[in-house]
């Protein structure tokens, strides 16, 4: 009954497949290799269009069908993603990177207990999966259980440590415990890794403009909204200045 259920949700995803002959150069594990290059630069369409030629020459390929989910999500289809990684663990129940990414989708549309289960899934089958981590941290962090999300993100830490986004969370983490010094400091090496995140930066004008540091606050702002006009920290921290200078010369 599994197998026929996985075998109805391939059909599902891989409908509208244009058929046609694959070049005989071409392997499943080919076109999904080609397919994670495509998503990795933000060719989301050339990405999809592989991760499915793969599926439908090799049906149980449960990291095409992972993969897929993962395009699903970003082009904002999240019931297809749901579909593609169930599929994926139909087929392979030890695919840490699914649970993990079924965690995202559940955490994004505000399931925070379903998330956690699905992250503690992923990080239970694969111990070196930070982003996991980083997950686990964020809905501690939305709970204000600070020291279970410190302790996630030292894990998150221990595995990847250059990776800026677990910095950011930390960052974010003080900023909720009005740690505000601390939270500088861990923006500061987030900003230092990923210099052109638009997020990173618009948390650490929120920090700055916390710690009396208007001028710093207001130049990354700027920098923010020029890129992202439409950044809701930014907007928020924007507001806050404005707020603070009308005090000052009212």
């Amino acid at each position: 009954m599994v197998r026929a259920a996985a075998d109805e949700l391939v059909k599902r995803l891989t409908s509208g497949l244009a058929q046609r002959p694959s070049a005989s150069t071409e392997t499943a594990e080919s076109l999904k290799e080609r397919g994670t290059t495509h998503f990795n630069e933000g060719r989301l369409t050339a990405a999809g269009n592989c991760f499915r030629r793969a599926i439908a020459l090799r049906p149980d390929y449960a990291d095409a069908h992972n993969n897929l989910g993962a395009v699903l999500r970003k082009w904002g289809r999240p019931h297809s993603a749901i579909a593609a990684f169930q599929t994926t663990l139909m087929l392979n129940p030890r695919a840490a990177s699914a649970y993990g990414n079924l965690g995202n989708l559940h955490e994004r549309y505000g399931n925070l207990a379903q998330a956690e289960t699905y992250y503690l899934k992923a990080v239970e089958i694969e111990p070196r999966l930070h982003q996991a981590f980083v997950g686990l941290a964020r809905i501690a962090t939305q709970r204000q259980r600070w020291d279970d999300a410190l302790a996630s993100l030292t894990r998150a830490a221990s595995i990847a440590p250059q990776d800026a986004s677990i910095f950011h969370q930390t960052g974010v983490v003080y900023l909720g415990k009005r740690d505000f010094k601390s939270a500088l400091n861990a923006l500061r090496n987030a900003a230092g890794l990923d210099p052109k995140n638009i997020t990173i930066k618009a948390s650490l004008a929120e920090v700055l403009l916390q710690l009396e540091k208007t001028d710093e606050a207001k130049k990354l702002v700027s920098e923010c909204l020029a890129v992202a006009p439409e950044d809701p920290v930014a907007l928020g921290v924007l507001k806050k200045l404005e707020a603070k200078n009308n005090d000052e010369t009212s």
